[in-house]
């Protein structure tokens, strides 16, 4: 089937706060080399499930649903988005643990620093080449994915292709209850965690998939929802970018953070997603927002390997002195460097591919 390409509008502001909320979770990776991890940073996750849901409406949302893009050619668009960076990824990551098993070093990534085991290590890159979970929490990192980060994407793709099979044509009454139903959801995970850092591991499976459908459906109906065309308002487009920051910066106290968690997520990201997408910023926070964006994914799917590489290479960048400027350094190469990578590499493949999918 013959399929529409994607819509061209691009939402710049919303680029910014991305870019902003992938710098805040590079942040709790990279405790050595930035101090201990900021308690509400996590929720930048759930800010992505909300960009992604408005963005792929405004993308797809029309040709999915009058049969101009099929199901299939939509989720081989999504996977091709995303996979060739996260197989870099992918790469670097099991290049790393086995660098660790030929020099007889446990894993830095598990709290109980436990030797490498190559069968483990076998079935996860197995696993991560398909893009699936392990079967198990591996010992290697704790979490789901070699890749740490990509139980997001995964969830992320299981929302895809919901949005692809029904969402991008179903009506609002009948998203509301998806969404009400993941909103219940989110209320008990908060209560059994103490916050909604979860997700990433079995137990938790149903939190990380409530985080997602909660989240990207709310991005599908407030792009559907929305009353104008982004207009030029450079003061409230900053407010935006300072407001997301300040959220991921926040100092929850522990006994509020579920609380917090809730109310970012039901109200905060919402609402600041409804102010944004109307905000077409100015020509410095333009460019910040534009570079930030650009950047932004590639930042997300690569910073724990490219951390974790660093801190074995140059280890004395850990050193107590060194903290945080090292680290603050480090983030800014490591942004500029994704930023490269999408624009010499990344980009350059996607539009290979789109140009072979237009292809009837």
């Amino acid at each position: 089937m013959p399929t529409a390409p994607p819509q061209h509008q691009r939402f710049v502001l919303l680029d910014g706060l991305r870019g902003i909320a992938a710098l805040f979770i590079i942040q709790r990776h990279a405790t050595a080399l930035l101090g201990d991890e900021l308690p509400s940073s996590y929720l930048g996750v759930d800010l992505f499930f909300g960009l992604s849901g408005f963005v792929l409406a405004h993308a797809y949302g029309a040709a999915l649903a009058d049969g101009r893009t099929s199901t299939f050619a939509f989720m081989k668009a999504r996977l091709f988005r995303l996979y060739p960076l996260y197989g870099l990824a992918l790469f670097l990551m099991a290049g790393y643990f086995v660098m660790l098993w030929m020099a007889g070093l446990p894993t830095p990534l598990d709290d109980l620093h436990r030797p490498i085991d190559l069968q483990e290590l076998s079935i996860a890159v197995v696993t991560g080449l398909l893009f699936v979970p392990a079967p198990f929490s591996l010992t290697l990192n704790g979490a789901l994915f070699l890749v740490h980060p990509a139980w997001s994407l995964f969830n992320e793709l299981v929302a895809n292709l919901v949005f692809g099979l029904w969402g991008a044509r179903a009506s609002t009454k009948n998203i509301v209850p998806v969404i009400v139903l993941s909103a219940l959801v989110l209320i008990i995970a908060a209560v059994e965690y103490g916050r909604l850092h979860a997700g990433f591991r079995w137990n938790e499976m149903y939190a990380g998939m409530a985080r997602v459908f909660f989240s990207f459906f709310v991005g599908v109906l407030i792009y559907r929802f929305r009353s104008s065309s982004p207009s030029l308002r450079p003061i409230v487009a900053v407010g935006c970018l300072v407001f997301v920051a300040s959220i991921l910066a926040f100092p929850t106290p522990k006994s509020l953070r579920a609380y917090f968690d809730v109310f970012v997520v039901f109200c905060c990201w919402p609402a600041l997603l409804v102010v944004a997408s109307r905000c077409i910023p100015g020509p410095i926070a333009g460019a910040i927002s534009s570079f930030l964006g650009t950047a932004s994914y590639a930042v997300y799917v690569l910073h724990v390997p490219l951390v974790a590489w660093t801190e074995f290479l140059l280890p004395q960048i850990t050193d107590s002195r060194a903290v945080p400027y090292a680290g603050l350094a480090f983030v800014g190469i490591l942004t500029v460097v994704c930023w490269h990578l999408t624009v010499a590499l990344d980009q350059p493949l996607q539009r290979w591919f789109k140009n072979r999918w237009r292809k009837p």
